[in-house]
């Protein structure tokens, strides 16, 4: 509880009419993260669980990491292939990673 309230505390100030209150939705989401809401529907029957859409997709996001390393690697590896040169484990997710990058 004690991260309850720190978060609670961190709330305060963008709060509706004060002087940072159009960064409330990045306090709202930092803490939605953290903590399920404690809304309920309106109207129907919905189920709620404590898996909500963000920790779902970060679930996601982490899946993702080593398709993202297989792939900066190929296109290193490609690109040193189509080269002829000879070259390291290292030159290719070098390579990759400059390509890969924005």
């Amino acid at each position: 509880m004690m991260i309850r309230k720190q978060i609670d505390r961190l709330k305060k100030p963008f709060s509706k009419g004060s002087k940072y209150e159009r960064f409330a939705p990045a306090v709202n989401a930092f803490d939605t993260f953290l903590f399920v809401p404690n809304h309920t529907t309106k109207k129907g029957a919905h189920i709620r669980d404590a898996v909500d859409l963000k920790r779902t997709m970060v679930t996601v996001i982490i899946a993702l990491i080593p398709a993202l390393i297989y792939g900066i690697y190929n296109t290193g590896y490609q690109y040193y292939i189509q080269t002829g040169e000879t070259f390291t484990f290292l030159d290719a997710f070098l390579h990759g990673s400059f390509k890969i990058s924005p």
